[in-house]
Protein backbone atom coordinates (compact mmCIF):
# COMPACT_ATOMS: atom_id res chain seq x y z
CA UNK A 1 0.00 0.00 0.00
CA UNK A 2 3.11 2.61 0.63
CA UNK A 3 5.67 0.97 -1.54
CA UNK A 4 4.72 3.95 -4.21
CA UNK A 5 5.75 6.84 -1.29
CA UNK A 6 8.07 5.03 1.31
CA UNK A 7 7.00 5.27 5.12
CA UNK A 8 10.63 6.79 5.63
CA UNK A 9 9.18 10.03 3.34
CA UNK A 10 5.88 10.09 5.05
CA UNK A 11 5.53 13.02 7.55
CA UNK A 12 1.98 13.25 7.91
CA UNK A 13 -1.53 11.64 6.64
CA UNK A 14 -4.43 13.33 6.43
CA UNK A 15 -7.51 13.08 4.26
CA UNK A 16 -10.93 14.72 2.89
CA UNK A 17 -13.84 13.68 0.87
CA UNK A 18 -12.36 12.39 -2.02
CA UNK A 19 -7.98 13.11 -1.63
CA UNK A 20 -5.46 12.09 0.61
CA UNK A 21 -3.18 14.86 2.03
CA UNK A 22 0.21 14.13 2.64
CA UNK A 23 3.14 16.20 4.09
CA UNK A 24 6.25 14.29 3.09
CA UNK A 25 10.00 14.60 2.48
CA UNK A 26 10.36 15.31 -0.41
CA UNK A 27 7.49 15.08 -2.87
CA UNK A 28 10.24 14.41 -6.05
CA UNK A 29 10.72 10.37 -4.48
CA UNK A 30 6.55 9.90 -4.46
CA UNK A 31 6.23 7.16 -7.28
CA UNK A 32 3.07 8.88 -9.40
CA UNK A 33 2.53 6.54 -11.98
CA UNK A 34 2.94 3.27 -9.23
CA UNK A 35 0.36 5.26 -7.31
CA UNK A 36 -2.13 5.73 -10.45
CA UNK A 37 -1.55 2.17 -11.03
CA UNK A 38 -3.09 1.31 -7.84
CA UNK A 39 -6.32 3.07 -8.29
CA UNK A 40 -5.47 7.02 -7.83
CA UNK A 41 -6.97 9.54 -10.63
CA UNK A 42 -4.14 12.15 -9.82
CA UNK A 43 -1.43 12.97 -8.03
CA UNK A 44 -1.10 16.80 -7.44
CA UNK A 45 2.37 17.96 -5.75
CA UNK A 46 1.48 20.90 -4.00
CA UNK A 47 5.15 22.02 -3.38
CA UNK A 48 8.21 19.85 -2.21
CA UNK A 49 6.69 18.64 1.02
CA UNK A 50 2.73 18.41 0.33
CA UNK A 51 0.95 16.05 -1.67
CA UNK A 52 -2.78 15.02 -2.26
CA UNK A 53 -3.79 12.01 -4.02
CA UNK A 54 -7.59 11.46 -5.73
CA UNK A 55 -8.69 7.76 -5.17
CA UNK A 56 -12.27 8.80 -4.29
CA UNK A 57 -14.90 9.07 -1.67
CA UNK A 58 -12.74 6.13 0.37
CA UNK A 59 -10.21 8.92 0.89
CA UNK A 60 -10.66 8.40 4.73
CA UNK A 61 -10.59 4.79 5.13
CA UNK A 62 -7.68 4.62 2.70
CA UNK A 63 -5.81 7.11 5.35
CA UNK A 64 -6.83 5.22 8.00
CA UNK A 65 -5.77 2.16 6.48
CA UNK A 66 -2.46 3.75 5.62
CA UNK A 67 -1.74 5.00 9.51
CA UNK A 68 -2.22 1.21 10.62
CA UNK A 69 0.18 0.03 8.22
CA UNK A 70 2.77 2.70 8.94
CA UNK A 71 2.58 1.81 12.36
CA UNK A 72 3.32 -1.43 12.17
CA UNK A 73 6.78 -0.81 11.20
CA UNK A 74 8.60 0.56 7.59
CA UNK A 75 8.01 -0.08 4.34
CA UNK A 76 10.40 0.95 1.38
CA UNK A 77 9.61 3.15 -1.39
CA UNK A 78 9.62 1.35 -4.82
CA UNK A 79 11.92 2.76 -7.43
CA UNK A 80 11.07 4.42 -10.14
CA UNK A 81 12.76 1.64 -12.86
CA UNK A 82 10.13 -0.89 -10.92
CA UNK A 83 7.36 0.41 -11.81
CA UNK A 84 5.82 -1.10 -15.45
CA UNK A 85 5.53 2.00 -17.70
CA UNK A 86 1.76 2.48 -18.03
CA UNK A 87 -0.24 2.40 -21.40
CA UNK A 88 -0.90 6.71 -22.89
CA UNK A 89 -4.28 7.22 -22.02
CA UNK A 90 -7.35 6.86 -24.01
CA UNK A 91 -9.11 9.97 -25.10
CA UNK A 92 -12.80 9.49 -24.25
CA UNK A 93 -15.54 10.51 -25.87
CA UNK A 94 -17.32 14.14 -25.52
CA UNK A 95 -21.34 13.38 -24.51
CA UNK A 96 -23.56 13.79 -27.17
CA UNK A 97 -27.11 15.29 -26.97
CA UNK A 98 -29.05 12.05 -28.31
CA UNK A 99 -27.08 10.25 -25.67
CA UNK A 100 -28.98 8.15 -22.96
CA UNK A 101 -29.49 10.16 -19.86
CA UNK A 102 -28.00 8.88 -16.68
CA UNK A 103 -29.04 11.71 -14.75
CA UNK A 104 -29.71 15.18 -14.55
CA UNK A 105 -28.88 17.42 -11.64
CA UNK A 106 -30.15 20.71 -10.52
CA UNK A 107 -27.36 22.56 -8.51
CA UNK A 108 -27.60 22.13 -4.98
CA UNK A 109 -26.67 25.82 -3.95
CA UNK A 110 -28.13 29.20 -5.11
CA UNK A 111 -25.23 31.03 -6.27
CA UNK A 112 -23.29 31.83 -9.35
CA UNK A 113 -21.94 29.13 -11.81
CA UNK A 114 -18.10 28.87 -12.08
CA UNK A 115 -16.26 26.82 -14.46
CA UNK A 116 -14.36 24.04 -13.00
CA UNK A 117 -11.10 25.22 -14.85
CA UNK A 118 -11.17 28.53 -12.40
CA UNK A 119 -11.79 26.61 -9.67
CA UNK A 120 -8.88 27.96 -7.33
CA UNK A 121 -7.79 24.37 -6.31
CA UNK A 122 -5.32 22.34 -9.01
CA UNK A 123 -7.06 19.05 -8.37
CA UNK A 124 -10.43 20.09 -9.14
CA UNK A 125 -9.74 22.65 -11.94
CA UNK A 126 -7.75 20.26 -13.85
CA UNK A 127 -10.80 17.74 -13.33
CA UNK A 128 -8.55 14.79 -11.29
CA UNK A 129 -11.43 14.65 -8.80
CA UNK A 130 -14.66 14.96 -11.81
CA UNK A 131 -15.91 16.69 -14.14
CA UNK A 132 -18.52 19.18 -13.19
CA UNK A 133 -19.08 22.46 -12.78
CA UNK A 134 -18.69 24.98 -9.70
CA UNK A 135 -20.90 27.39 -7.48
CA UNK A 136 -20.37 30.36 -5.33
CA UNK A 137 -23.40 30.46 -3.03
CA UNK A 138 -25.26 33.23 -2.22
CA UNK A 139 -27.34 31.31 0.64
CA UNK A 140 -26.79 29.03 3.05
CA UNK A 141 -28.81 25.77 2.28
CA UNK A 142 -27.17 22.94 0.43
CA UNK A 143 -29.80 20.76 -1.39
CA UNK A 144 -29.04 17.27 -3.32
CA UNK A 145 -28.84 17.82 -6.62
CA UNK A 146 -30.19 14.26 -7.52
CA UNK A 147 -32.38 11.70 -5.64
CA UNK A 148 -30.04 8.80 -4.54
CA UNK A 149 -28.42 7.46 -1.53
CA UNK A 150 -26.09 9.49 0.74
CA UNK A 151 -23.01 7.59 1.15
CA UNK A 152 -20.57 9.86 2.84
CA UNK A 153 -20.28 12.80 4.41
CA UNK A 154 -16.75 13.64 5.66
CA UNK A 155 -16.57 14.40 9.26
CA UNK A 156 -16.56 18.01 9.39
CA UNK A 157 -19.51 18.41 7.30
CA UNK A 158 -18.23 20.67 4.13
CA UNK A 159 -18.54 18.22 1.42
CA UNK A 160 -20.88 15.08 0.80
CA UNK A 161 -21.15 12.36 -1.73
CA UNK A 162 -24.12 11.41 -3.67
CA UNK A 163 -24.80 8.30 -5.64
CA UNK A 164 -27.63 8.27 -7.79
CA UNK A 165 -30.12 5.63 -8.68
CA UNK A 166 -27.81 4.98 -12.05
CA UNK A 167 -24.35 4.93 -10.34
CA UNK A 168 -23.44 8.37 -11.08
CA UNK A 169 -21.33 9.59 -7.72
CA UNK A 170 -21.87 13.22 -7.29
CA UNK A 171 -19.57 14.79 -4.86
CA UNK A 172 -20.69 18.41 -3.35
CA UNK A 173 -17.68 20.03 -1.73
CA UNK A 174 -18.55 23.38 -0.36
CA UNK A 175 -15.79 26.03 -0.57
CA UNK A 176 -11.68 25.28 -0.86
CA UNK A 177 -9.24 24.16 1.95
CA UNK A 178 -12.72 23.99 4.54
CA UNK A 179 -11.46 20.99 5.82
CA UNK A 180 -9.07 23.48 7.77
CA UNK A 181 -12.20 24.94 9.58
CA UNK A 182 -12.99 21.64 11.35
CA UNK A 183 -16.75 21.66 10.83
CA UNK A 184 -17.22 25.84 12.11
CA UNK A 185 -20.02 26.88 9.72
CA UNK A 186 -21.16 23.73 8.64
CA UNK A 187 -24.33 21.56 10.14
CA UNK A 188 -25.74 18.35 8.56
CA UNK A 189 -29.84 18.12 7.96
CA UNK A 190 -29.31 13.94 7.44
CA UNK A 191 -26.96 11.21 8.46
CA UNK A 192 -24.88 8.75 5.45
CA UNK A 193 -27.33 6.18 4.37
CA UNK A 194 -29.82 8.27 3.90
CA UNK A 195 -32.57 8.14 0.61
CA UNK A 196 -32.87 11.46 -0.24
CA UNK A 197 -34.92 13.45 -3.11
CA UNK A 198 -33.37 15.81 -5.86
CA UNK A 199 -33.79 19.38 -3.61
CA UNK A 200 -33.86 18.12 -0.05
CA UNK A 201 -31.21 20.23 2.76
CA UNK A 202 -28.69 18.14 3.18
CA UNK A 203 -26.44 20.93 4.69
CA UNK A 204 -26.75 24.20 6.36
CA UNK A 205 -23.76 26.94 6.16
CA UNK A 206 -23.13 30.24 8.59
CA UNK A 207 -21.97 31.89 4.85
CA UNK A 208 -21.31 34.66 6.48
CA UNK A 209 -18.27 33.49 8.95
CA UNK A 210 -17.20 30.82 5.86
CA UNK A 211 -17.14 34.11 3.80
CA UNK A 212 -14.86 35.40 6.33
CA UNK A 213 -12.69 32.51 7.10
CA UNK A 214 -12.67 29.97 4.06
CA UNK A 215 -9.95 30.41 1.22
CA UNK A 216 -12.94 30.37 -1.13
CA UNK A 217 -16.35 29.67 -0.74
CA UNK A 218 -16.40 28.32 -4.81
CA UNK A 219 -17.93 24.88 -4.33
CA UNK A 220 -17.64 22.03 -7.02
CA UNK A 221 -20.06 19.96 -7.82
CA UNK A 222 -18.30 17.02 -9.93
CA UNK A 223 -19.11 13.60 -10.64
CA UNK A 224 -16.08 11.74 -9.50
CA UNK A 225 -16.72 8.27 -11.49
CA UNK A 226 -17.48 10.07 -15.33
CA UNK A 227 -15.26 7.50 -16.58
CA UNK A 228 -17.63 4.85 -16.37
CA UNK A 229 -19.95 7.03 -18.72
CA UNK A 230 -19.52 9.34 -22.04
CA UNK A 231 -19.54 12.44 -20.31
CA UNK A 232 -21.94 15.18 -19.20
CA UNK A 233 -23.38 18.19 -20.88
CA UNK A 234 -23.68 22.01 -18.89
CA UNK A 235 -26.92 23.28 -18.71
CA UNK A 236 -26.51 26.11 -15.98
CA UNK A 237 -24.68 29.60 -16.11
CA UNK A 238 -25.07 32.79 -14.46
CA UNK A 239 -27.23 32.70 -11.52
CA UNK A 240 -28.81 29.01 -10.29
CA UNK A 241 -31.48 28.63 -7.53
CA UNK A 242 -30.44 25.31 -5.45
CA UNK A 243 -33.37 22.61 -6.30
CA UNK A 244 -34.67 24.34 -9.33
CA UNK A 245 -31.89 25.34 -11.86
CA UNK A 246 -30.53 22.27 -14.47
CA UNK A 247 -26.65 22.28 -13.44
CA UNK A 248 -25.47 19.59 -15.82
CA UNK A 249 -26.69 16.20 -17.26
CA UNK A 250 -24.65 12.71 -17.36
CA UNK A 251 -25.19 10.92 -19.97
CA UNK A 252 -24.28 6.86 -20.63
Amino acid sequence: MLRWAGTDNLKAIDACITRLRLTVVDSARVNDAMCKRLGASGVVKLNKQTIQVIVGAKAESIGDAMKKVVARGPVAAASAEATPATAAPVAKPQAVPNAVSVAELVSPITGDVVALDQVPDEAFASKAVGDGVAVKPTDKIVVSPAAGTIVKIFNTNHAFCLETEKGAEIVVHMGIDTVALEGKGFKRLVEEGAQVSAGQPILEMDLDYLNENARSMISPVVCSNIDDFSGLIIKAQGHVVAGQTPLYEIKK
